[in-house]
């Protein structure tokens, strides 16, 4: 989910007039969100030109900081622009290391933290710079040797959006009290009534314009503190499950007593905490606000700008939940607590008991996460059965492990072959699809890997040249989508990912041609490779001959 923006009502325009530098901190403000504004409107078509925006923007924040360094309102929107920049795969492609610009952004959320402890919407977004951050240097490396400190990211992030979320909490409570006092006082309007916000035939803008005016004075921007709602505090329970969620699977198994601790957390959250909060965004009426001014026109060259589809807190939420408790049940086999049968049944009720309803866009586009999540479950059963002390041909439950295996990849897969055609492919945006890519990749190479066990069946030695052949294409579409969305790291994963295809597929058809593009590629194959031995994909036992092909 996107950060938290603080708004702000902006002061009237004035007749432009020679630019002067800014000297008050409401300048600072006004000339950061133009280059801000400007950059927006290359984001589509120029990326270069849009990043020379949002650098000019965070250099007027680093002047305005200098000469205001207890200014919040500076301080949060760099945080607020850097962590935006960091989820926008092209303007990162323009300026290097997404790990390191994640590191930059968290230090900046620490610093506007420390300027305001106590603001909720820093806390969650300083939650989510964690999250991203940890899972960068988990994409970047093997999960083995950056599993440590991406813990330690998370277990703080885990922290913070229990801290956050108890604020909201007691904030909420409060205001709810506020609100049936007044009830009780006859002194409570409706805010609902007729469809909208009525206080004395005044219009809401006139409202916010004359406490602007009261409070800041003329020319002066103004912050705007939106008030916690059901739907806000759900989000927040969205965000600390998700981290808990990729935290568990760090765990190992001398860890039992932090597992057990952060699984009782994500329970109460998922069990007591969503269901009612749910409940209340369902019950309680939508307060209807006027409809903001719509920005303008995006420049664009080369490119079309496209509205983007949302979810609904609920609809991720219930993901969220639902995503959670598959790593619970992962957890719980691979501390010897479930059989791989039980693993596989709690997987697919969990999944089988969430749907998506109605017809929108924003209905079809949490329906494809849906559908991405139970994908990704499939996959890490399979994975976590290939990673289990019993997974040996000599095993008495191998035969059953491998069947539960392939019906699961071949179900991934299937879900996956939706989510690649219409209509998802209008909704989800290139990078997502990059994903979904190199998900149908690994899924047939892992059950390439399957079919040449020896004792299976005959039907799956027989798709071998299939699978591997299939795989290779999904590689390269990958490769493609990663292209389109400016994701050059995903873009050379693929690619070394389609290349450890095309090995594998001359290798079993008998083949030992070397091609010359396969040349030269031995680091990254061998980064690649690591990762794909940790999730099963490719066989230990397979890299030493692999690397030959590369050197």
């Amino acid at each position: 989910m996107p950060p938290k923006k603080k708004e702000f009502l902006k002061p009237k325009p004035k007749s432009k007039a020679k630019a002067q530098e800014p000297q008050s901190e409401n300048d600072f403000l006004e000339a950061a969100d133009e280059h801000e504004q400007a950059a927006g409107k290359w984001r589509a078509g120029d990326t270069a030109k849009a990043t020379r925006f949002f650098n000019r923007a965070i250099d007027v924040y680093n002047e305005g900081l200098k000469r205001y360094p207890q200014s919040f309102d500076l301080a949060y929107n760099k945080a607020n622009l850097e962590y935006s920049i960091t989820e926008d795969e092209r303007i990162v492609s323009q300026l290097g290391n997404k790990t390191a610009l994640l590191e930059e952004t968290l230090n900046s959320h620490r610093f506007a933290i420390s300027l305001n402890p106590k603001n909720t919407d820093i806390l969650f977004n300083a939650g989510q710079v964690l999250t991203s951050l940890a899972e960068a240097s988990l994409e970047a490396g093997t999960q083995e040797a950056a599993k440590v400190p991406a813990r330690a990211l998370l277990e703080e992030a885990v922290d913070i959006f229990t801290r956050c979320l108890e604020s909201q909490q007691r904030e909420y409570e409060q205001m709810q009290a506020e609100i049936a006092k007044a009830q009780e006082s006859g002194e409570y309007q409706e805010a609902w009534e007729g469809g909208g916000v009525s206080l004395n035939n005044t219009h809401p803008e006139e409202e916010a314009e004359s406490a602007s005016s009261a409070s800041e004075g003329p020319g002066d921007w103004a912050t705007v503190e939106e008030p916690i709602t059901a739907e806000t505090i759900l989000e927040t329970c969205t965000a600390q499950l998700g981290a808990l969620t990729t935290l568990l699977g760090l765990y190992g198994p001398s860890d039992l007593s932090n597992i057990e601790k952060k699984a009782q957390d994500g329970t109460d959250t998922a069990t007591t905490k969503i269901p009612a909060l749910i409940h209340l965004v369902d019950t309680t009426p939508s307060l209807k606000l006027p409809d903001e001014p719509k920005a303008g026109p995006t420049l664009s060259i080369g490119a079309s700008a496209v509205e983007e589809v949302t979810t609904t807190p609920k609809d991720d939420a219930i993901l969220a939940t639902a995503n959670f408790q598959a790593a619970i049940a992962e957890v719980a086999y691979r501390s010897g607590r479930s059989t791989s049968t039980r693993y596989a049944q709690t997987v697919e009720q969990i999944f089988s008991s969430i749907t998506s309803t109605g017809d929108s866009a924003s209905s079809d586009l949490a329906k494809a996460n849906i559908q991405s999540s139970y994908a990704d479950a499939l996959i890490d059963l399979a994975s976590a059965l290939a990673d289990g002390t019993q997974y040996t041909p000599s095993s008495p439950s191998f035969p059953t492990d491998i069947e539960i295996q392939w019906t699961a990849l071949a179900q991934a897969q299937t879900l996956l072959t939706q989510l690649a055609a219409a209509p998802f492919t209008s909704i989800l945006s290139a990078s997502r699809l990059a994903d979904i890519f190199l998900a149908r990749g690994d899924t047939d190479l892992f059950r390439f890997r399957i079919s040449l066990l020896e004792n299976v069946k005959s039907a799956w030695v027989k798709s071998k040249m299939v699978l591997v052949g299939n795989a290779g294409v999904f590689y390269r579409g990958a490769r493609t989508y990663a292209e389109k969305a400016g994701a050059a790291g995903v873009r050379s994963t693929a690619n070394a990912k389609a290349i450890v295809a095309e090995i594998l597929k001359e290798v079993t058809s008998g083949s030992q041609v070397t091609k010359e593009s396969w040349q030269g590629r031995s680091a990254k194959l061998t980064k690649v490779l690591k990762q794909m031995v940790e999730e099963g994909i490719v066989g230990h036992e397979n890299v030493e001959g692999l690397l030959k092909f590369v050197e």
